[in-house]
C-alpha cells in the first residue's frame, strides 16, 4: 500500500464485521447508491454528497489521527508495533451511543464521557508517534486557519494533530460538514430511523484496526485488524 505519491496511516476503531454498529454504517454510506435512506425526502445523490468525504475516509472513530510514515521506519514495523502494542490492553467499553452535530457535522458520540476511552485514544496517539513524520509548515498553518485554542496549538505542534489527549472527543463521523440548519435536521432524522439499533447501546473495542491510503486524496481502508491481547 505504500507505493502512493505520500501514503498515510492511522489507528482507528472500526466495528467488527457483522456487528450492528458495523451494519449500520455500512447501509448509510451505501445508501447513496441503494436510495435507502429512511422514510424521509433525503435524496440518496445528497446523501453521496453529504458524506463523500467521511466515506472515504471509511466508518470508524480515530484513536491516532492519519500521519505520514516517518521514512526511518516502515510499514512493516508499524503493524509489528500495533500487534505488540495491542498485546498489552484491554478490552473498552464505549458508552451508549447518540447521534450528535459536532460543529456543522454529524456524528455518533458516547453520552458520557469514559475515562478508559480517552486512556486508550492517549495511549495509541504516544504508542504510534516514531512513526509520524513531522508535519511542514504550510500543513501547520493550514490547521491553524480553523481558529484553535492556545491548548490545541500546543497539541498541534506537539503531536500533529490538534484534537488529541485532553482535546480528544471520541466520535464516529456519519456526514461532512452541512452548513444548512434544515438540511441537518433533515438528516438527523434520516439517521434517528437508519440508527435506532445502535442508538442508546454500549459497544466494546477489542481490537485496534490500522488503515492506510496511498494518497491523501485516495480512499483510507483497513489494512489489517488486531486483536487485544488481555481478557474477553
Amino acid at each position: 500500500m505504500a507505493t502512493g505519491r505520500s501514503p498515510r496511516y492511522a489507528i482507528y476503531y472500526a466495528p467488527e464485521p457483522g456487528s450492528p454498529l458495523d451494519s449500520f454504517g455500512r447501509n448509510w454510506f451505501d445508501s447513496s447508491n441503494s436510495g435507502n435512506v429512511g422514510s424521509t425526502k433525503l435524496s440518496a445523490k445528497r446523501v453521496g454528497e453529504l458524506s463523500e468525504s467521511s466515506r472515504r475516509y471509511g466508518f470508524h472513530g480515530t484513536l491516532k489521527p492519519p500521519f505520514g510514515l516517518n521514512p526511518a521506519t516502515t510499514l512493516e514495523s508499524l503493524l509489528n508495533a500495533a500487534r505488540v502494542f495491542a498485546r498489552t490492553l484491554s478490552p473498552v467499553e464505549i458508552p451508549p451511543l447518540e447521534l450528535a452535530i459536532i460543529g456543522k457535522f454529524i456524528a455518533l458520540t458516547p453520552m458520557t464521557q469514559s475515562a478508559a476511552l480517552e486512556k486508550l485514544s492517549a495511549a495509541c496517539v504516544r504508542a504510534f508517534e516514531a512513526f509520524r513524520v513531522p508535519l511542514t509548515d504550510e500543513q501547520l498553518e493550514n490547521y491553524k486557519l480553523n481558529r484553535l485554542t492556545v491548548h490545541q496549538e500546543q497539541m498541534l505542534e506537539h503531536w500533529g494533530y490538534p484534537y488529541v489527549m485532553e482535546e480528544f472527543r471520541f466520535h464516529i463521523s456519519v456526514t461532512d460538514r452541512i452548513d444548512d440548519s434544515k438540511e441537518r435536521y433533515d438528516v438527523v432524522e434520516a439517521l434517528e430511523s437508519l440508527a435506532a439499533p445502535v442508538l442508546g447501546k454500549p459497544t466494546v473495542i477489542r481490537e485496534l484496526t490500522v488503515f492506510g491510503q496511498d494518497d491523501i486524496d485516495a480512499p483510507m481502508s483497513a489494512i489489517e485488524r488486531i486483536p487485544f491481547g488481555r481478557g474477553k
